[in-house]
């Protein structure tokens, strides 16, 4: 429910900055833009009244701003290619939701309707679908080619970045850390594998570090636990052709849209890490009125 409740607020908040314009903004991307106050609504909407309180919660102004930017961004490449939803689209996006279970009452359905139209013309292609693909097609062009060290706790992937930082060796890390017994083996090494081959969160920071020209990058989550990721052997190949990305397309055409847009957020609430590909939280805690320590 947490994504559902989201999406409602996420596209009312919007549609009113834009008429009303009123206070500072939070987050930016790519034309959408959300105020403080909106934000701080989002977060009492998705985690309950009381949620934010003398300080805001901050776990929760993090996730919302992540799923924020992920939902915006694919709207905004669409809209860029001239690809908006229609009536029709909405309809098969509420026969969909309804027949999942979601609940025809509940206030965040005609908006969640229209992100999962967009998501189905993104699954559907077509020639606006093709162009937004091949204007960024670059950005995903490559084979990825790395070696990780998994972890369980975020703090332990953090700390092992400072030592790769500090010279450190990856492989004798690897080895001695990494909780993936196969790789870990091999002082890391993954080898390497086209798009379409590791879960969402690790391919879109192995193609982020790309794209920033970084050669570390982490902590990444995924639900095996927390990547230190070093990328190998970078490097440009030719980008698989529209009408061969099969099963690839939607995921390729989520990293496109993360990748493509400019993201800005107010450093009270979090910053966006393009590299790793997800809002990172504030250094202190965040007041309502954006006050946050060390402001």
């Amino acid at each position: 429910m947490f994504v559902s409740r989201l999406v409602s607020v996420v596209f009312l908040a919007a549609t009113a900055v834009s008429a009303c314009g009123a206070s500072e903004v939070a987050l930016e991307v790519g034309r959408t833009t959300v105020d403080r106050t909106t934000l701080t609504q989002l977060v009492e909407d998705s985690f309950g009244p009381g949620s934010v309180g003398a300080t805001m919660n901050t776990d929760g102004v993090v996730k919302v701003l992540d799923q924020m930017v992920r939902y915006e961004a694919v709207i905004d490449m669409l809209a860029e290619h001239g690809l908006e939803v229609g009536a029709e689209d909405l309809d098969a996006a509420r026969d969909k939701l309804l027949v999942g279970g979601f609940d025809p009452e509940a206030a965040a359905l005609s908006t969640l309707m229209r992100w999962q139209a967009s998501l189905d013309l993104v699954v559907a292609g077509g020639d606006a679908v093709k162009a937004a693909y091949e204007a960024g097609a670059d950005v995903v062009g490559h084979n990825l080619c790395t070696s990780h060290i998994l972890v369980l706790e975020e703090g332990e992937a953090l700390a092992l970045m400072g030592s790769l930082r500090s010279g450190e060796d990856f492989v004798d890390l690897a080895e001695v850390h990494s909780q993936d017994p196969g790789s870990a083996a091999r002082g890391g090494e993954l080898g390497c594998a086209p798009i379409g081959s590791f879960v969402p969160t690790y391919e879109r920071a192995v193609l982020g570090a790309l794209s920033e020209g970084e050669e570390l990058v982490g902590p990444v989550p995924s639900q095996f636990g927390f990547h230190v990721i070093r990328i190998d052997q970078p490097g440009a190949v030719e980008p698989v052709p529209f009408e061969a990305l099969g099963e690839r397309l939607p995921g390729v055409m989520l990293h496109l849209a993360t990748l493509t847009r400019e993201v800005t957020i107010d450093p009270r609430y979090g910053k966006w890490d393009n590299a790793v590909g997800r809002v990172l939280p504030p250094d202190g805690p965040t007041s309502p009125d954006g006050a946050g320590r060390g402001s």
